[in-house]
Formats: structure tokens, C-alpha cells, sequence
């Protein structure tokens, strides 16, 4: 696990551990707004949102920025395509947390967020 995974995983859950992924073999469980942090190659972190719609479209933002895209579905996993970027959204559930982490497939952002309450 890289240095950044480790703090980011610590800035969003404290010292608690991450509850287990889930398959994702629907959208459901992902539908709402999500808060968190994202950060870019080895840059700072950044307050992050994404919106994850019914039908699959995503809006996510952060400082001024604000990108629209989709979310895909195969096999119980889930991958995003947001602007330019694409790769592996990750959804972990358990001890009373929900967690979703997206993974740029070249190492561009790392962005990890719980539901907005």
C-alpha cells in the first residue's frame, strides 16, 4: 500500500480500520452524495464530491472543478470514465461504514469518500 493510500485512509477513518470491499453488482448501493478527499500524483489533498446518480452518470468536483461522467458494471466490479480518466471504483461497507475509493488506472488521483449526511 502506498504512502498516500496510508493517508488517506487514515485522514478519512482516524485510526479505524477500513471495513471489507463488497462486490458492486448494482448501482444502489453507490446512488447519493459522497465527501472526501482527492489528491493528484503526489500533490496536496483536496476536498472532493461526487454525486452518484440512478442511472449510472457521475458529477464529481473538487476546489473549482467540476467533471461528468459514468459508472460501468461487470462482474461485481465497478469502474468509472470521468472526463479523461478512467478505472476502478472500489465500494467497502461494514462496521457501520461506507467507503468508496476511485483509482485512476494510471496513478493520475487516488479519491476516497463516505456518504454525505
Amino acid at each position: 500500500m502506498s504512502v498516500g493510500v496510508v493517508l488517506a485512509t487514515t485522514l478519512l477513518a482516524g485510526c479505524a480500520p477500513l471495513p471489507p470491499q463488497q462486490p458492486v453488482n448494482s448501482l444502489e448501493p453507490l446512488v447519493g452524495r459522497w465527501r472526501g478527499n482527492v489528491q493528484f500524483g503526489g500533490g496536496p489533498y483536496e476536498l472532493f464530491y461526487l454525486t452518484v446518480n440512478p442511472d449510472g452518470g457521475i458529477v464529481a468536483s473538487w476546489g473549482i472543478t467540476t467533471r461528468w461522467g459514468n459508472l460501468s458494471l461487470s462482474g461485481g466490479r465497478a469502474r468509472f470514465s470521468l472526463y479523461i480518466w478512467s478505472g476502478n471504483l472500489d465500494y467497502l461497507e461494514g462496521n457501520g461504514q461506507r467507503i468508496i475509493i476511485l483509482r485512476e488506472d494510471f496513478g493520475m488521483f487516488y479519491a476516497q469518500a463516505t456518504p454525505l449526511r
